[in-house]
């Protein structure tokens, strides 16, 4: 199976809209390696944020440790992952993004950004 660009990323959108299961996601991911998952977008939201909108801590894990995804990408409104979670009021997402981020300089900025 040969997917381009755009059907690898429609795919993963739905997989996380739909509440898919991370099986699916994980042999999407083994079989192109080569993409940046960085740069998927889908409606002005990267992975991370659509992780963080639905709730999907399991792909989020995923999609950081194993795809190097960004966590400090912003989204067209210029949100973070981080502001998504916090504003939808899921806690585990807070705790996990907070625990992913590598120095005290980023963790600080982050958090004068929403005012904690």
């Amino acid at each position: 199976m040969i997917l381009d660009h755009h059907q690898f990323a429609y795919r993963l959108f739905n997989i996380i809209r739909y509440n898919g299961n991370i099986y699916d996601i994980k042999k999407l991911l083994y079989k192109i390696s080569q993409i940046n998952l960085n740069y998927l977008k889908y409606d002005g939201q990267s992975l991370v944020h659509l992780c963080c909108l639905y709730n999907r801590l399991d792909l989020l894990k995923l999609f950081v440790e194993y795809g190097n995804c960004d966590i400090l990408i912003n989204n067209r409104d210029g949100w973070l992952p981080l502001h998504i979670a916090v504003y939808l009021g899921y806690m585990e997402i807070v705790y996990y993004l907070i625990q992913s981020m590598k120095s005290n300089e980023i963790l600080f900025r982050c958090l004068k950004v929403i005012n904690i």
